[in-house]
């Protein structure tokens, strides 16, 4: 494989990155997700879909800490935020790799000896 090809292939990651980055917040469901403990009536407990009026306990499961609450509409808030950084970020990478790739792909000048 030739210099150039190697380039080609550097410059597929960041695309391959911008795309997955772009497409994984619009194929998100909107219903905001508790990583952490969301508590049930009783003593019931469990993680994933959120509903009006939960709460979620989030924690720092590497040292089993608290990490705060959130209400469902902060939940939902806070995901939102991240799904526009996660556009912005797959925007940026696809730019930069579509770019990278435009410039190793164009036709270059002949060298003469």
């Amino acid at each position: 494989m030739t210099g150039r090809g190697y380039l080609l292939a550097l410059f597929v990651v960041p695309v391959v990155a911008g795309v997955y980055l772009l497409c994984e917040p619009a194929l998100r469901s909107s219903t905001p997700q508790c990583d952490g403990i969301i508590e049930e009536y009783g003593d019931a407990e469990r993680s994933g879909p959120m509903k009006p009026g939960q709460t979620c306990n989030l924690y720092d499961f590497a040292d089993g800490r608290s990490a705060g609450t959130r209400t469902y509409e902060q939940q939902k808030k806070a995901q939102d935020e991240e799904a526009r950084s996660d556009y912005l970020t797959g925007g940026w990478w696809l730019v930069y790799g579509a770019a990278g790739l435009f410039a190793v792909s164009r036709p270059g000048r002949s060298r003469r000896s």
